[in-house]
Order: C-alpha cells, then structure tokens, then sequence
C-alpha cells in the first residue's frame, strides 16, 4: 500500500510540473517550485525523469539575478504524438497532434446519412486514422493514443457509448472495438467535453480553474470545468446542457421531451424553423435540404422571419446561461460551436437576457468568451483527451521515433 500511494503522489506531482511548464512554456525549476509548491528536490528528481522520457526540452540560459543562471524548461513538442477524431453528423475529422496541440496533419471524410451503421462507421475510423498517419508518414508505434469526440451520452470511464441521436446509437462499447483494431490506447468522450479540456489546457480557459464551455451545434452542448476538474456526474454524462427544459410547452425535441433549450436554440431547431418560414411564403429558398449556411446568409441578408428565429434562440440561450452560472458560479463562460457563425444574429439577443453581471465586458463578474470557429476543434479537443492521459502516467507512451 505504502508503494501504491507513494506512485500516487509522483503522478499527480507530475501531473502537476507539466501542467506548470505548460501554461507557463519556459520555466526555471526554482519557478516551478514556487508555482507548485513542490520541493527543490522533488521538481529536480521529475524534470530529469521526464528530460529523459523526451516530454522536457532545456532551453538556453535564462537572466541571472546573482549565482548560477537558471536553465529554463520547457515542453518538448515531439515528446509525444497523439491522434484526435470528431465524428460528427456528416463527416469525420481526423488530426495528428504533437505534444502543444500543434496540428502535423489532418483528414476529413464525408459521412453518408443514410448509413450510420456503427460497424460501418468504425470502419471509417479506422481506414481515416490510417490515411491520415500514412499522409503524415507516421505508424502507429509513434502515437500514444486516439481519442474521439462523439456528440452524445458517453461513460468515459469505460468507453462505453450510451446514445447518439445524430446516429441513433444505443449501447455500443467503441473502445472496445477500436482498441481491437487500432493495437493503441483509445478514449472516448462527449464533444463537450474535449472541447472544454482543450480549452483548460490550451485556449480561453488556460489557468482559470472555473468555467463553462457551451456548445452550439445541432444541440447544444457543456462540458463543466469545476475546481481544475472536468466534472462528469455520478453516470459520467452531466453537461447535457441542451436537455433542460426551459418552455414546458415548447417543441417536441428529438430525445423525446418538450421544451429543452437545443429544442430551441440548436441548429437542427433552426432549420426546422427555418423550413416552416418556407411553408408560408416567408422564404423563397432553393428546392433540397437546407443547410445552416443557406440560413445564415438569408438571415444576415434581412430575411425577417429567419432574424427572429435567431432573436428567440439567442433570448432563450441567455436565459439557459444565466441559470447555469447560478448553479455553477464560473469566472468564465466560453461559446464555441458551429453555431458561433450567427454572430450577433445570435448573441444580440442573448445579451437582452443575460443577468447583468454576465457580459462581454472585461469587467464583468463572469465574462463571456467567444471561440473562433475552427472545424478541427473538436478533433483538436479529442486528441487532448490523449495528452491529458499522457501527463498524468507515462505508463500507456511509447517514445515516438522522429
């Protein structure tokens, strides 16, 4: 038991080191003492083990404030390699990450919407990571690990997918089958939540311990960063943001109640809207599906009817925010998505029912961040499901040949 605990302490002190020299990216062992409150002796003993794994540079001397100069360290970006994968409604991403969450390579596959068959699908998955990695001229022996961002109800703990409604998926054990295929380690989780570990340890949330990141797709998403920790609930599925009811009246939505927020505010609900403006006269639109995008310029060009579309969904995301903030009290609250294209279409009303002390200002008691859109990001945010693994125990990496 003694071993067992002392282990313990060395991989959350390490945990701890890298996380330092991360948000810091050049750092000196005496300032990663201070900063961790960790021993001089215990920060020397870890940074020369992870100098020798590879996962820590030594870069040139650093100012002298009297003595030795202090040799900064900083995070080797070939210390390791990892691949992320988004599996959206219509396509696959796939990217090749090294250990900054730099992107060496990526692929994208379009999906067929009439085939969601999860053998079918796995098998894409398969055949994406291996072009990819082909492309790339890497193997398989180079990376740590796969992670996928899957818009749905995911046990992480066990990869096991509960459902999916963009697929229709009930009780499919992913990790399973992809560890069997891929010979790698494999994690899977809700999109959400690789978005918010992304942004913890690399975007807007970098060094805030306290924060939600919400994500406007077809639903609408949260992943919950609470006390440096990505909270998961008691099933491992908390952050279903969009399936709180917020109008007990309002539109059957696709899980089977009335009234959730994506019901109203997510992209799927717009385009069902944006149908029914097509059905009275509102909207002369193209013959075929509508898309998002068709809606946006029409939108954005002056269409009416499709701005107060907009107008109800961004009123009704402000009001869904402001009673997460109450439960959950964040420093900050982060918007990233698809949806985040509507620009003001969207965050113009959801400004009118925001609580005061919730805005865009800096100086606001929570301050509203909007992310850039980038289609790489949930595969970006997968692939950081991997680091995160890989920072805390060096026991699942194999040092990559470069």
């Amino acid at each position: 038991m003694a071993v067992a605990n002392r282990n313990l302490m060395r991989a959350i002190n390490r945990f701890a080191i890298l996380h330092a020299i991360r948000d810091a990216g050049a750092i000196s062992r005496v300032e990663l003492a201070r900063r961790t409150g960790l021993s001089q002796a215990t920060v020397t003993g870890i940074t020369a083990e992870l100098l020798g794994e590879g996962m820590l540079l030594e870069k040139p001397g650093g100012r002298s404030e009297g003595g030795r100069r202090p040799v900064p360290i900083t995070l080797n970006p070939h210390g390791a390699f990892t691949v992320g994968i988004h599996l959206s409604v219509d396509q696959v991403c796939v990217v090749l990450m090294n250990l900054q969450a730099g992107i060496l390579k990526n692929y994208t596959k379009k999906l067929n919407p009439e085939n969601y068959d999860p053998g079918k699908i796995i098998e894409i998955l398969v055949e994406s990571v291996q072009t990819c990695l082909w492309q790339a001229d890497f193997s398989k022996k180079q990376i740590s690990g796969i992670g996928v961002a899957i818009p749905g109800l995911i046990d992480s703990r066990t990869g096991f997918v509960h459902f999916v409604p963009n697929y229709q998926w009930n009780n499919i054990g992913l990790v399973d089958q992809l560890r069997e295929r891929m010979g790698v380690p494999v994690y899977v989780e809700n999109s959400a939540n690789t978005l918010a570990i992304y942004e913890q340890w690399f975007g807007i949330g970098r060094g805030t311990d306290n924060f939600l990141l919400i994500t406007t797709e077809h639903g609408i998403g949260a992943g919950l960063i609470l006390d440096g920790k990505l909270y998961r609930g008691f099933r491992g599925i908390a952050g279903e943001f969009g399936h709180t009811i917020i109008d007990e009246n309002g539109p059957l939505c696709r899980c089977g109640q009335r009234g959730c927020l994506e019901a109203i505010c997510g992209n799927n609900a717009i385009l069902r809207d944006a149908a029914e403006t097509i059905r009275r006269d509102e909207w002369q639109a193209e013959v075929g599906p509508l898309t998002i995008e068709e809606v946006l310029i029409e939108a954005k060009g002056g269409n009416a009817a499709l701005r107060e579309i907009y107008h109800r969904a961004g009123r009704t995301l402000g009001i869904g925010i402001g009673n997460m903030c109450k439960l959950f009290d964040p420093e900050k609250v982060i918007i990233s998505g698809k949806g985040v294209l509507a620009g003001e279409l969207l965050f113009g009303p959801m400004r009118e029912t925001l609580p005061p002390d919730i805005s865009f200002t800096k100086d606001s008691r929570i301050r509203v961040h909007i992310q850039e859109w980038q289609p790489t990001l949930y595969a970006r945010g997968a692939g950081a499901l991997v680091l995160q693994e890989v920072y805390q125990s060096p026991a699942n990496r194999v040092v990559p040949i470069i």
